[in-house]
């Protein structure tokens, strides 16, 4: 006896979770169904359009058979240019693309009645595409067959631009805007790599600023370090080439990347760099002879055999050895029997 209670317990309690479950999932179809039917009632859609917004509806044809007056107008078109047109060729470009996607859109929708998020383009009465996220949704008859569907249409465009700007934002050095260490090395190596694969130029030049940031700092004050480091950034961004660009590592170095540019090239641009440096330090009332504690070394990608590691690792040992010895002045990444090149004013 205990036994069957404690079964018809269970089978009871097992009957009110479905009913309840039932019920839930009832009550949400009725609630969607109950939306997607309002897509009918053009009124009450239009006044929750946002402004900017498109909002436009098409029947079983692809024919517009309603738009939102003031998103329409925001395209550059009026009410009237628009209803009672075919969808394709009009709002958006007539290809087979599009036709497919309406047609497969419109199957989907009518056999699952729900609400579908993509990106389109839209086009202006100017004939140019505005990628636009949409929410498309089936338009009900009273036994709920669709007879059309309905598109709203958010401008996305500025959003994107927003997003670039944030992203380059990102990889900006903020105290001497330049590029910051990690975005410098990854688009280093990148076209390191292409340079490599397309048998290209390319060169480096780093100015190392530690010892005479170290003296500045110490001996004036921190204002006047921080004043030079930014002063002598801005004398690589006047020196790069168009399509070229620098970052900042380490904090005192100041890499300058030379797409298509010979090693002869990058010794030019040393050159300059060192001049320009010495006299923006000496400005800072800083004398001569300590204004040339400065290192500035220059590589270039040695043919096939060569490698990103290889070149960023050969500007490292020479300019630590240059600090090390105290040999200011221009340095080559390379070595030979004299030693280090060293080129001073």
């Amino acid at each position: 006896m205990d036994i069957l209670i404690a079964v018809l317990a269970v089978a009871a309690a097992s009957f009110l979770m479905t009913t309840l479950f039932l019920f839930k999932t009832l009550k949400q179809t009725k609630n969607s169904l109950q939306e997607l039917l309002r897509e009918a009632e053009t009124p009450d859609q239009a006044s929750k359009v946002d402004v900017g917004d498109v909002y436009f509806k098409v029947d079983e044809q692809f024919n517009v058979s309603f738009v939102n007056e003031t998103g329409i107008r925001g395209l550059g078109y009026h009410a009237e240019d628009i209803v009672g047109k075919p969808l394709l060729g009009s709002l958006v470009e007539n290809n087979e693309a599009n036709r497919e996607f309406l047609q497969e859109t419109f199957g989907n929708l009518a056999k699952k009645q729900t609400t579908f998020n993509t990106q389109m383009l839209v086009r202006r009465a100017d004939n140019k595409n505005m990628l636009m996220l949409t929410r498309i949704r089936p338009i009900l008859d009273e036994i709920l067959q669709c007879r059309g569907l309905s598109f709203l249409c958010k401008d996305i465009s500025q959003a994107n631009k927003m997003q670039d700007k944030i992203k380059a934002y990102e990889a900006i050095d903020p105290f001497t805007n330049l590029l910051n260490e990690q975005t410098l090395k990854q688009r280093l190596e990148h076209d390191f790599k292409l340079a490599g694969r397309y048998n290209k130029e390319l060169s480096t030049v780093v100015i190392e600023l530690k010892d005479i940031y170290d003296f500045a700092a110490r001996g004036i004050d921190f204002e006047t370090a921080d004043k030079m480091l930014r002063d002598i950034g801005g004398i690589v961004v006047d020196l790069l080439p168009d399509g070229c660009y620098a970052g900042r590592v380490e904090k005192t170095k100041i890499v300058m990347v030379l797409k298509d540019f010979s090693r002869e090239q990058a010794l030019q641009k040393a050159v300059l760099l060192f001049e320009r440096s010495i006299d923006a330090i000496r400005a800072l009332r800083i004398d001569a002879a300590n204004a040339q504690m400065i290192v500035i070394a220059y590589s270039d990608r040695k043919g096939f055999t060569d490698s990103y590691d290889a070149m960023t690792g050969r500007l490292e040992r020479h300019i630590s050895m240059a600090l090390k010895q105290k040999e200011y002045g221009i340095v080559s990444s390379e070595r030979g029997k004299a030693g280090l090149e060293n080129i001073k004013s």
